[in-house]
């Protein structure tokens, strides 16, 4: 038990050394990324039926509370509400000093049910629409109108601007698989760290770590860097940074 515990704390204190408020964070005006994921051995991130499906061990679900107490905030797409309901919170067992992070929901059409539980009152949450929305949330929300791209989508440039006005430093993307493609193919991610389950899932269709268009050619590769790979609990953790 020790022996996890300490494994937990020492990702936490990585991850802290270099993204909490980095001088490329205070160059570029925006907040330090960071996406945190877990897969199988094949890639997978959910059911072929695109169910919610657990990869994380105990102790990499501990990793990932420490790692979200340190964030100012941690942010979603509206699929992965609709789908999986996350809280987005911090379980005060994981910690010594508790922080319960910002919520951040990509919701360009406003879809998020108002019983969802990231807007419930355990923490503050922003939801970032693309147009004017008329839902009425709980006092703890916040629903902000952002500018789009192109394609419809939350422009994400415009979105980090904002919140590092805001004063967020440190931002913890956890999915879903399309948005965290829209980060790596926008080179916006510092840190990307993820958790292998011994698991294979199969399946043509089933979601990955990063869907979206993908590439079109050799030369747009998303090329990354090993910082670190650690066993934790029944998988293995990998620490990468992209290469610019």
């Amino acid at each position: 038990m020790r022996d996890h515990c300490a494994k937990a704390k020492k990702f936490v204190q990585k991850t802290r050394k270099t993204a909490l408020f980095t001088q490329k964070s205070e160059r570029m005006k925006r907040p330090h990324v960071i996406v945190n994921c877990a897969m199988s051995a094949d890639g997978k991130i959910a059911l072929p039926t695109r169910k919610q499906l657990k990869i994380s061990c105990e102790e990499d679900m501990e990793r990932v509370y420490k790692l979200r107490n340190e964030c100012d905030a941690v942010l979603v797409g509206v699929d992965t509400v609709l789908s999986d309901d996350p809280k987005l919170t911090v379980k005060e067992k994981y910690v010594k000093k508790l922080h319960q992070p910002i919520r951040i929901v990509l919701d360009t059409h406003c879809k998020t049910p108002k019983n969802a539980l990231v807007v419930n009152g355990t923490a503050k949450t922003m939801i970032i629409t693309g147009k004017k929305c008329n839902k009425k949330f709980g006092d703890n929300v916040e629903v902000i109108q952002c500018e789009t791209d192109k394609n419809g989508f939350i422009n994400l440039n415009k979105l980090l601007e904002l919140l590092y006005k805001r004063g967020t430093k440190t931002l913890m993307v956890e999915g879903g698989s399309t948005v965290v493609w829209s980060f790596l193919k926008q080179k916006l991610v510092d840190d990307l760290y993820v958790y292998v389950g011994p698991m294979i899932v199969g399946g043509k269709k089933t979601p990955t770590l990063a869907d979206g268009d993908g590439i079109k050619g050799i030369d747009d590769l998303i090329s990354l860097k090993i910082i670190d790979v650690n066993r934790l609990g029944s998988g293995m953790v990998i620490h990468y940074r992209m290469i610019q």
